[in-house]
């Protein structure tokens, strides 16, 4: 029977996380900071509720200890000059056997940024980690690049092993602006066995860097117990790109049709206009992120500052055609969600109005459109 504090998987899809609260046969599981209501009897325990992880259970999980000591959990093969003869008797110690799981066959690849400080994170540098959930073995390397660069740094290269965690890099606190966009690169195969071929692909990522100085964005995940920055970079063999990638690619179409357009002889066709690239705005509403302190203040106090945080945000860009604006709600009672589109309609009724990314933001954030 499950529990509120289990960590549970999603017994029909891919995913899991803590299960917060439980409505008659209804739980509410924790999936990157955001409840999503499954049936109870679809959801597998992975770790009951103040237990901790047995030995010898899958590592799907962050392993600090690990860390610490500097271990990556796939050990490479060592190189030797000459092939040494072994003693007569000997028996070589065989591969270690891949254990495979029922949705493995789907590749998931996550990466993770954990504090080295959680409690003084202006002052912590973060441990970067991979999580290979697949029956896959991976060559991959991990990149970055800052937002003043036009070319990639490889911070990582190497191979990691079905169903394993591997770190990748310590990144310093006086190094975050160097990370400010990261990609991965793999090639996904099997070993002593027939698989299924998967395409190599390249993602990038676009990471916000006001994230790493706030407390409530770090938080156990899918796949770690302690409190980590989790991006999903690929889902059920789906590449996830990031919102400015899918952005460049829309203004690249834009610009392609208008180029075409323009060549038509005049007073045939309309001619296009593309919209100016512009970054993508975040603003997220949750009321810490506007306020020091809520004492005093009442729930219609709470949601007046934050649809006039709204209202504010719309009025300074409103005459930026084609700006896109994410409003971050968090799903909750759906409240906040309710009102923030309710105003958007009645102020902006021409803006396009729409659900923000579910991967980046699960249910809880509204695109807008300036238009």
């Amino acid at each position: 029977m499950v529990k509120i504090g289990d960590t549970v998987r999603f017994l029909n899809a891919t995913g899991g996380g803590v299960v917060r609260r439980i409505e008659g046969k209804v739980a509410y599981v924790d999936e990157d900071g955001f409840e999503t209501p499954v049936l109870a009897n679809e959801l597998v325990v992975v770790l009951p509720a103040g237990h901790e992880k047995k030995q010898g259970a899958p590592n799907l999980f962050f392993d600090q200890k690990a860390f610490d000591a500097g271990k990556n959990r796939t050990a490479a093969p060592t190189a030797t000059a000459d092939k040494e003869v072994p003693a007569p008797g000997f028996r070589a110690p065989q591969p270690e056997k891949v254990v495979e799981t029922n949705y493995g066959d789907r590749l998931n690849i996550a990466l993770a940024f954990e504090p080295t400080a959680i409690r003084s994170l202006d002052n912590s540098d973060f441990n970067a980690v991979l999580v290979n959930d697949s029956n896959y073995f991976l060559q991959f390397t991990f990149l970055r690049r800052s937002a003043e660069e036009r070319g990639w740094h490889t911070v990582y290269a190497g191979e990691v092993a079905p169903n394993e965690v591997i770190d990748l890099a310590v990144v310093r606190r006086s190094e975050l602006n160097d990370y400010e966009r990261i990609a991965i690169q793999y090639l996904a195969f099997k070993k002593d066995k027939e698989f299924e071929l998967k395409p190599p692909a390249a993602i990038t990522r676009r990471l916000d860097l006001t994230k790493f100085f706030k407390l409530h964005c770090f938080r156990p995940g899918i796949y770690f117990e302690s409190p980590v920055m989790e991006l999903q970079m690929v889902k059920d063999d789906k590449a996830l790109a990031d919102s400015l990638s899918m952005i460049a690619d829309h203004a690249a179409k834009a610009a392609r049709e208008a180029a075409a357009g323009a060549a038509k002889p005049k007073g045939r066709g309309k001619e296009l206009s593309p919209y100016k690239l512009l970054p993508l705005i975040e603003v997220d509403l949750h009321i810490t992120e506007l306020v020091d302190t809520t004492a005093g203040m009442e729930n219609k106090d709470m949601l007046g500052l934050q649809l006039d945080t709204v209202r504010k945000t719309m009025r300074e860009h409103s005459k930026r055609k084609g700006q896109k604006i994410v409003f971050i709600h968090g799903k909750g009672d759906g409240v906040l969600r309710k009102a923030v589109r309710d105003l958007l309609k009645k102020e902006h009724p021409k803006c396009d109005i729409q659900d923000a990314s579910f991967q980046e933001y699960g249910f809880g954030a509204t695109l807008v459109t300036i238009v």
